[in-house]
C-alpha cells in the first residue's frame, strides 16, 4: 500500500481506520457502563446508561473539537469516556452512592443538565448563538429523548434556531426499543425548514455520515440539522442488528475490514484499565 493513501477498497467518506476507531469506543464505553452496573448494584441512586446507544454517542461525539458543546439528557459513564475521561476514574464517580459529578475533562464542553427538557434545548439555543456571534466556529450537539416535547415544544425550540442559522445538530433518542413514528418532531422540522434526517439507532455507519455531513452544514452557517434515531426492528423479533456493536461487527467482518483474531485483541484491551481498577480496590 503507497504512502498516504487508504486500505484498498475502502470508502473514503468513513475510512477502515475511522472504523475501526469506532468500534473500539463503542466497546469501551460498553465495557465501563457494564461495570458501572455491576458495581452499583444494590446502591441507592439511579444511574443513566447510554447503553444501546453506543452507535448514536460515538458518531456524533467522535469528531466534535475544543470548541464544540454538548448538552446531554444526563450525565454518565460511558458519554464520560467517548469525551475523553479515564475509565478507572469514571467508573469509581459514577458507581459511587452520590450523585455522579461531571469529568474534569468534559465539563468545559458540557452545559448544565437540566431536568425540564424544553428548557434545557433553550439553553443550548443560546449558546449555540453565543458561538456564532463569537465567531468560534463551534457546534452545539444536543441529545434529547423522543416523546419529550411536543410538536409546540419542538417549533418553540427549532424556530429560532432556523431563524438565526445556529450551528447545531439535535439528535432525538428513541425513548424505547420499539419502533418509532417521530410525528411530531418531524411535523417541527417542516413547519420551521430544519432538515430533519432518520437513521437506524444501530447503524453506525449510517449515523456517522449523517453527522458528517451536518457538521459540514452548521459549520458552513447553513443553520440547524436533527437527526432521528429509530428502531427498524420488526416488533417482537430482535436480532443481533439490533445491537449496535453487533451491528458494527458484522459490518466489519463481512467488509474484512477487521478479523476475528482483531476483536479479541481489542477486547482484551478495553477491559485491562477496568480489571487494574478492580484489582487496586481489593487491594486498599
Amino acid at each position: 500500500m503507497a504512502k498516504g493513501t487508504g486500505e484498498a477498497g475502502e470508502n473514503p467518506l468513513v475510512p477502515n481506520a475511522k472504523l475501526r476507531q469506532m468500534y473500539t469506543a463503542m466497546l469501551e464505553a460498553r465495557m465501563l457502563e457494564d461495570a458501572v452496573t455491576k458495581k452499583a448494584r444494590g446502591k441507592k441512586g439511579r444511574i443513566s446508561s447510554i447503553r444501546g446507544q453506543e452507535a448514536v454517542r460515538v458518531s456524533t461525539a467522535i469528531e466534535l473539537g475544543v470548541e464544540d458543546l454538548i448538552s446531554d439528557v444526563a450525565p454518565s459513564a460511558g458519554m464520560g469516556l467517548i469525551l475523553g475521561g479515564e475509565p478507572a476514574s469514571l467508573l469509581k464517580r459514577f458507581s459511587g452512592s452520590k450523585l455522579p459529578k461531571t469529568s474534569a475533562r468534559a465539563a468545559d464542553r458540557l452545559l448544565p443538565v437540566i431536568p425540564d427538557t424544553e428548557e434545557r434545548l433553550r439553553v443550548a439555543v443560546g449558546a449555540a448563538a453565543a458561538l456564532k456571534a463569537q465567531r468560534r466556529g463551534g457546534v452545539v450537539v444536543a441529545y434529547t429523548r423522543a416523546g419529550e416535547i411536543s410538536n409546540v415544544g419542538w417549533r418553540r425550540v427549532l424556530g429560532p434556531a432556523a431563524k438565526l442559522e445556529l450551528p447545531m445538530i439535535f439528535v432525538v433518542l428513541p425513548q424505547t426499543r420499539r419502533t418509532q413514528n417521530g410525528g411530531s418532531v418531524t411535523a417541527a422540522c417542516h413547519a420551521t425548514g430544519v432538515p430533519g434526517m432518520s437513521v437506524d439507532v444501530c447503524d453506525a455507519v449510517a449515523l456517522y455520515r449523517v453527522t458528517q455531513e451536518s457538521l459540514g452544514r452548521t459549520r458552513a452557517c447553513d443553520g440547524p440539522v436533527l437527526i432521528e434515531c429509530v428502531a427498524w426492528h420488526v416488533e417482537g423479533k430482535r436480532t443481533a442488528s439490533d445491537d449496535p456493536l453487533e451491528h458494527l461487527k458484522a459490518f466489519l467482518l463481512e467488509r474484512k475490514i477487521c478479523t476475528p483474531a482483531w476483536f479479541d485483541r481489542t477486547q482484551e484491551t478495553a477491559r485491562k484499565p477496568l480489571l487494574a481498577k478492580r484489582r487496586a480496590s481489593k487491594n486498599q
